[in-house]
């Protein structure tokens, strides 16, 4: 059949208007526009309307994949042309289908993209792939059950079905059952992307399911034989995958860092997100000022890379600074004024993950000294404090070593300094 005659013969040609639609629309409603500060990142810009477009794109290719179906069970074809592989005839019916399951999934993603003017990457694409992947598998699902049930009743419970159990899934208990719906739900931050490895396992479930169904398609050995591998092929895809996201709770582990950014300098590179460019300047004379004023007291920092810390996402605080690698919340700090406190405190850096908090206090209490941003920590302190007797007590003891430090002779503060750094951390703290 041609191009364009199997297009006017499937029923997603009058549906596609309806279906395409209704993603779209929700962009527009503002449902599924990004949250917050976008900062021109494509993941972040294409992620956000997809969380609603799976559901639907799915929902729509299974009922319509059981409805062509139903359509060729009715009209005898497989009696009419034994000799046609079954899996050609179904892929003659099925592209369609398909076809308006991706422009469901792409559409309202190029509207996002054209409305930020940012133009798409191929990390900001991986969660595309996966809906047009998972949307073949379902067109597969459909196709089979429209084999066994009659059409009107297997392309609406489908579409109801489907629909229900890609986008409520994010709702539910235990959290895998998220990881594998087909539906990658969560919007990504700046920096932030998701792996392939993330994205396998909802491939894996729904692609399982629907090559286990495709081997009943053919007559090919023994009814036993192929129920038996349809369920081995079942088993291994479901079983792995729920094994994989078994443990990633809510949200899956993403990838950091991604974000372009703009560099300049060296030994230190001062590095902020491209987009935000205009804080470089900034950051890097205040860079400089913080290694000047620890090297005017006899305490020589030397660290190869500063590296705003917003380009982290989610995972901004958890991956604490090193003598190497400074990570302060460069533009936020610029923003409010406050770039070189920033700075001081990412370079008080201890030798071990879980420091003692009063010896660290008291360290940077003397390192914001330096750098004139101690009343900007202490404004800091009184904030976050709960007013815990604990907390006073750290703050009490903090005080007391910071104001022996400062009366002793320059020279010695360094040495104290450093020797404040190696006590917050006991020989056996990892």
């Amino acid at each position: 059949m041609r191009l364009w005659s199997r297009v006017r013969s499937s029923g997603a040609l009058w549906a596609a208007p309806f279906i395409v639609a209704i993603p779209v629309l929700y962009y527009f409603g503002g449902a599924s526009k990004p949250v917050g500060d976008v900062y021109g990142y494509a993941p972040t810009i294409v992620s956000a309307p997809l969380y609603a477009a799976y559901a639907f794109a799915y929902a729509a290719v299974a009922a319509l994949a059981a409805w062509e179906s139903g359509r060729l069970k009715e009209a005898g074809v497989r009696q009419l042309a034994p000799a046609r592989s079954p899996y050609r005839i179904a892929v003659d019916v099925l592209w369609p289908v398909v076809l308006l399951g991706w422009l469901t999934v792409i559409l309202p993603v190029a509207v996002a993209l054209v409305d930020y003017g940012v133009w798409p990457t191929e990390t900001s694409l991986r969660p595309v792939w996966l809906a047009m992947a998972v949307c073949v598998a379902h067109a597969v699902i459909g196709f089979t059950v429209g084999q066994w049930v009659p059409k009107a009743i297997a392309a609406p419970v489908l579409a109801i079905g489907v629909w229900v159990a890609v986008s409520y899934s994010v709702t539910l208990d235990p959290a895998w059952l998220r990881n594998v719906s087909g539906a990658f739900f969560n919007k990504l931050m700046l920096g932030e992307a998701v792996s392939y490895q993330v994205l396998l396992p909802h491939v894996l479930l729904t692609g399982s399911i629907a090559l286990a169904l495709a081997l009943g398609w053919v007559r090919l050995g023994r009814a036993v034989l192929r129920t038996a591998l349809a369920v081995v092929v079942v088993a291994a895809g479901s079983g792995t995958a729920c094994a994989m996201a078994a443990d990633w709770g809510y949200t899956p582990p993403l990838l950091a860092d991604q974000a372009p950014m703009a560099c300049s300098g060296s030994a230190p590179r001062v590095c902020v997100p491209r987009t935000l460019d205009s804080a470089l300047k900034p950051a890097q004379r205040e860079v400089s000022e913080v290694l000047g004023a620890f090297g005017a007291a006899g305490v020589e920092l030397t660290p190869s890379l500063v590296s705003d810390s917003l380009t982290q996402g989610r995972q901004a605080g958890q991956r604490p600074s090193t003598a190497r690698t400074w990570r302060p919340p460069l533009t936020a700090a610029a923003r409010e004024g406050q770039l070189r406190y920033a700075i001081t405190v990412a370079a008080v850096v201890p030798p071990c993950p879980r420091p003692d908090p009063a010896r660290m206090l008291a360290a940077t209490l003397w390192a914001t000294g330096l750098t004139g941003t101690e009343r900007d920590l202490r404004k800091d302190v009184v904030t976050n404090s709960t007013g815990a007797p604990d907390e006073r007590a750290v703050q009490e003891r903090a005080d007391q070593a910071y104001h022996k430090a400062k009366e002793l002779p320059g020279k010695q503060q360094a040495a104290w300094y450093r020797a404040t750094l190696r006590a917050a951390c006991p020989v056996s703290s990892p």
